[in-house]
């Protein structure tokens, strides 16, 4: 949804397992109940570190995450679709030239610019001013058949201008699967604008707005379920680390999407988390989540076993005094 920049320098795996031999040796405590609290706090990085979170990097269990993740949806469906009755008439030229290239239709291509030549006056677009300043008729249509073949897929060659879409669900789910989920905006070509949807009215757009907004902190719920299955320290009485943080905004999302895996004896402990649409689109992938969670597990253990000790140190002076 947004860019990020996180300073945390990614780790392994194996980095975290030896982080977490060291920090039961340091505090005395047996390793299945270091594994087990940091498989939670696990959970809690990788929901920080999955998107939507602030530009900084993390914060991803914030308000502010979820009114990104809002406003990124917006942005993303304001991308495709407009509103007939605020269509610019820059935007109705370029389409009904577009549909006139399309159709190989130079009559009407001609047409149309004849009766735009006010609206060609505050053109930007340099190819275009070149077309309209262009005295050689049959060179101008050419040029715009060169430019709207970049411009507008050939499936929009059914009068195009004139279509209006009472719904635009399925077109915004293409769309996505398009541009991987995310940032529909930023990734479009210089004058993928011109393809947007016209719907009826707006009420359709804030629909699809509304409807896609749901789906904010989904991603992040399969870690949450993750979390919920981890099983009981033994020797701790520890209630779910970290779970006061997790807004309803995530916990809202009932799809059993978080499986644990655990087994454990006397010699070995398996425990992996797994977050079944967690990497939907690749947005974890893009974003590194796995090694800066490690990363930030392997930072943050140390620094929790110093200000454990220093507690017990303190505690241990005033009961000596």
């Amino acid at each position: 949804m947004v860019s990020v920049s996180v300073k945390i320098d990614p780790k392994s795996f194996e980095e975290f397992q030896k982080a977490c031999e060291e920090f039961a040796k340091g505090l005395g405590v047996d390793t299945h109940d270091v594994a087990i609290r940091q498989a939670h706090l696990i959970c809690i990085d990788a929901m920080k570190f999955t998107p939507p979170m602030a530009k900084s990097g993390g914060d991803g269990l914030s308000n502010n995450a979820k009114d990104l993740g809002y406003g990124a949806v917006k942005a993303d469906v304001n991308s495709i679709a407009v509103s007939s009755n605020k269509r610019s008439a820059a935007f109705l030229m370029y389409r009904k030239l577009g549909d006139a290239a399309f159709r190989n239709d130079r009559s009407y291509f001609n047409n149309v610019m004849n009766n735009s030549k006010n609206v060609l006056k505050g053109v930007r677009n340099s190819i275009m001013v070149k077309i309209a300043n262009d005295p050689d008729h049959e060179r101008q249509f050419k040029k715009a058949k060169n430019l709207f073949a970049r411009a507008i897929p050939q499936s929009s060659t059914d009068n195009i201008s004139q279509k209006f879409y009472t719904d635009i669900e399925a077109q915004h789910t293409r769309m996505k699967k398009r541009y991987e989920g995310r940032n529909i905006r930023k990734k479009q070509r210089q004058m993928d604008w011109l393809n947007k949807y016209v719907t009826t009215d707006q009420s359709v757009i804030d629909k699809e707005i509304k409807r896609s907004q749901l789906q904010v902190g989904a991603l992040k719920a399969g870690w949450y379920k993750a979390k919920q299955r981890i099983p009981k320290m033994k020797g701790r009485n520890v209630k779910n680390p970290g779970s006061e943080h997790i807004g309803a905004w995530i916990k809202k999302h009932s799809a059993p999407n978080g499986i644990t895996n655990y087994s454990y004896n006397e010699k070995t402990l398996s425990l992996s988390l797994v977050n079944l649409i967690g990497d939907n689109n690749n947005v974890a992938t893009t974003a590194g989540t796995k090694n800066i969670v490690y990363g930030n597990r392997v930072k943050q253990m140390p620094l929790e076993l110093e200000n454990v000790l220093k507690a017990q140190a303190e505690k241990f002076n005033k009961k000596s005094k």
